[in-house]
């Protein structure tokens, strides 16, 4: 009886070691600001399109960028505004202007309205969801 005890308590102490290696490889490592700087500087020359009817959420980064989601959570995109906003981080809802076909993209003047002002796209770029994860953890932190 004690043997096989031992047994699951062994058992039980080998996978929980195993959960937290593996915990620990999965946690993302947190952005430095010249890391941050570098990515959101490559990301303002992406060329991606999002169908606007996909768009289904957001989460601002800052009063420049934005990252929307289409069509879950799944699938981020990092969008990048010609001019700074400061209506971003405060609005409760942002309306999309495709001019063709229904594609949102980063030429043709689509553009984004916030708090009525018409504000035109610089750059699209579909990221992974931890990158977005990043992003939205260091701009938190500022």
């Amino acid at each position: 009886m004690k043997i096989r005890t031992f047994g699951y308590l062994t058992a039980v102490i080998l996978l929980a070691v195993g959960l937290t290696a593996v915990a620990e490889e999965n946690k993302l490592k947190n952005l430095s600001a010249n890391d941050y700087k570098e990515m959101s500087s490559a990301f303002d020359k992406g060329r991606d399109c999002i169908f606007s009817r996909t768009i289904n959420d957001w989460t601002t980064l800052n009063k420049r960028s934005l990252i929307l989601y289409a069509p879950t959570r799944k699938h981020a995109y990092y969008v990048s505004l010609m001019r700074p906003s400061l209506e971003l981080r405060f609005a409760h809802a942002i309306g999309v202007y495709s001019r063709f076909d229904n594609r949102f993209c980063p030429y043709g003047g689509n553009a984004l309205f916030i708090d009525g002002e018409r504000y035109t796209i610089r750059a699209i770029k579909k990221i992974d969801k931890d990158t977005a994860k990043q992003m939205i953890t260091f701009n938190k932190k500022k």
